[in-house]
Order: C-alpha cells, then structure tokens, then sequence
C-alpha cells in the first residue's frame, strides 16, 4: 500500500532513486548490484462527467539500483492508515533524455511532448490539458537514445472517470461509507484519501485515513477510525477518490518502463 499519490512517488523516484510500493515489488536485482535503466510515464486527470476526465501527462528517465514498482492489479485488497496530508506541491523531475519529443496518443488526441532542460523530462504544456472519454487507450513512443534509453512504445487504458454515490458526512459513531460507479476490474484499483484538520485549532487539513481498494463501488471506515475526522472543523474536511490502471514492461534485464492512468474526484464533507 502507498504511503503518497502516484506523482509524488514519480518525483521521489527521480530524486531519491526509490518508490513507495504500492501493492508489491518489482525491482529488477541482480547478484552484483548495478545501476538499472527507468522509465515512467504518469497520467493523472479530474472526472468532468461519467463518461469524460481531463488529463495531463509527464514522462521521466532515471537511474536506480532497485526500485518498487505501483502495480494496479497487485492492489486488490482493502486496507488503509492514518498519515500526514502534505499539501507542498512537488515538482517532478527526472534525470535522463530518450530522444527528441515524445508521441502520446489518447483516445482522439495525438500529442507531442516536448522534452524540458529545466526539469529534465517531457510533459504535456501547462494549462493545456486534454479530454479522454471512458474506454479510451493511451499509447507512448518514445524515440529513444543510445547512451540513455531504447525506441520503444508503451500503452494503457485509461482510468474511466470516477462518479461518488451519494456521501454524507457521519454522526459521531457511526460509519463512513463511501460509494463510486465501480468498474469490478482487476487491472484497475481505487484509492480513497479522507483528509482532516488533526485537531479542532489546526488551520489546514494536515492528517487523512488513507485506503487503497478494490474497484467494487463500496468502503465502509469504521467509526472507530473517525474521531479525529469527527472533530475536525468542516471546512478543512475532504474525501478524493482515485482510479488507477498500470501496465509495465520490461525492455531488457536491467531496464523497465512504466505507465500509470490515474483519475480523481474531490468532495467537501460538510
């Protein structure tokens, strides 16, 4: 289970040379430790509708000794814990150049992404993001680099926007359920991010019970887990709801590429 959402663990990666694994491992080892090759494409969007979500992409190349690998379809076992909300934007970075401009196509759109010398990567323009609709595929080509990483392509369906049912805030003692259009697709998982102030003074959402989920459409938080929620100041409560899908591939013994959909959904809990 991830400790942080899909794009800060790709910054992390890029700075650190390490992931927070969410569901399980898949590291490339071997008997005499070597630096490995990767690649991580990162696709997040916000549902607009049922049926349409507006995304944005960024791709980074780095080198790692190990790393865990966010892997979708590992994650189908409910299970959540209490963590810090950090609201610090983090810039994501890489390390590495594959190439010159990166073809992304998703769904009806074809773009191209544009590599950054400040950041070290290729992302889609600021303030310019683009629309899929439910059932859309994505597809990646990067051109690749000799000294750095090969030509090769990547694909993945992207998240289907993420609808909440009906949500109200609790009485004290009583549950929290949480309902979405659910997908029961085992390539896809949800992630549910309940934020809080972590005492009735603090002046920003500073805590959260953070879950991960199988795409089935319900989640109960016991009562017993809500009481700092309960005493929170309404304002600074909030529940997100994520989807994710990945898929993966490895190029060659010591080099992966990465690609993650992700799309979300915020809601004020009075």
């Amino acid at each position: 289970m991830s400790s942080v959402p899909l794009l800060r663990q790709l910054a992390r990666a890029a700075a650190a040379c390490s992931l927070v694994s969410v569901g399980a491992c898949s590291g490339i080892t071997d008997s005499t430790p070597t630096i490995n090759r990767y690649g991580a494409v990162n696709i997040t969007a916000r549902s607009n509708s049922a049926t349409q979500a507006t995304a944005a992409a960024t791709v980074i190349f780095f080198d790692a000794f190990s790393i865990a690998i966010p892997n979708s379809a590992l994650q189908q076992t409910d299970q959540c814990e209490f963590l810090g909300a950090d609201s610090v934007f983090t810039e994501v970075r890489g390390q590495k150049r594959a190439g010159a401009a990166i073809a992304l196509t998703a769904g009806p759109n074809t773009l191209s992404l544009d590599y950054s010398v400040l950041l070290f990567r290729y992302a889609t323009p600021r303030n310019m993001p683009f629309t899929y609709t439910a059932g859309d595929v994505a597809e990646i080509t990067i051109p690749g680099d000799p000294e750095n990483f090969p030509a090769i392509s990547i694909g993945v369906k992207l998240a289907e926007p993420i609808v909440p049912g009906a949500i109200a805030t609790p009485a004290a003692g009583e549950p929290l359920t949480v309902r979405w259009n659910a997908l029961n697709d085992p390539s896809a998982a949800v992630i549910i991010s309940l934020k809080y102030a972590s005492s009735p003074t603090a002046l920003r959402a500073n805590a959260q019970i953070y879950c991960a989920a199988r795409d089935d459409g319900e989640f109960v938080l016991p009562a017993s887990a809500l009481t700092a929620f309960q005493a929170s100041p309404p304002a600074l409560r909030s529940l997100q709801l994520t989807r994710w899908r990945t898929n993966e591939l490895l190029i060659d013994a010591a080099t992966i590429l990465h690609i993650a959909s992700s799309v979300d959904t915020v809601i004020v809990l009075p």
